[in-house]
């Protein structure tokens, strides 16, 4: 099931960045949805002031997905860079997620803009790899609630300074 398809703007479902700025970090990012059908996860980390993340999320009214195994991503993203998705559910604390990492990618397919070729490769995170975290920290608290699913977002850390894009064509689940 394709839950965001960025070949068009999807106005209900807004991207909003949440950085390291929080802490005092000098971090940004960005969600654009470009004219070639395709959203970039764009943006700059900093390790200044103690930073070193970035990240995007958009909330949307609670939805059911437990009767799916996990989610997918359609995306080409540079090579050394590393990127998380976080969940919640309406019982998620604000400060808290649940996040998986993004796997290597098991195949691909091409596409092309007007400025360079597009390796488009599908990624399968199933839920069971999501994990609770407060604060970048593992902590104990019950599984995510899959049929009150209300918020995913994207995150890249781990002290990977410079600048990053990750195109993506769609999200979905499985």
């Amino acid at each position: 099931m394709i839950f965001f398809d960025f070949k068009v703007l999807d106005a209900e479902k807004p991207w909003y960045g949440i950085n390291d700025t929080v802490m005092g970090g000098l971090s940004r990012s960005k969600m654009a949805i470009l004219p070639f059908g395709y959203g970039e996860f764009s943006g700059h980390v900093s390790l200044a002031n103690g930073g070193g993340f970035a990240s995007v999320r958009c909330e949307f009214t609670p939805i059911d997905v437990s009767g799916f195994t996990g989610i997918y991503l359609v995306l080409d993203s540079e090579r050394d860079k590393h990127y998380k998705v976080n969940l919640k559910d309406i019982n998620t604390p604000q400060s808290t997620v649940y996040q998986a990492v993004m796997p290597m990618p098991s195949h691909q397919m091409f596409g092309v803009n007007d400025t360079k070729i597009i390796n488009w490769q599908r990624i399968n995170i199933p839920f069971s790899n999501f994990q609770p975290q407060c604060r970048g920290k593992a902590i104990s608290r019950p599984d995510i609630a899959l049929s009150q699913l209300c918020s995913l977002g994207l995150v890249i850390g781990a002290q990977q300074s410079g600048d990053f894009s990750l195109l993506i064509k769609e999200i979905g689940y499985y």
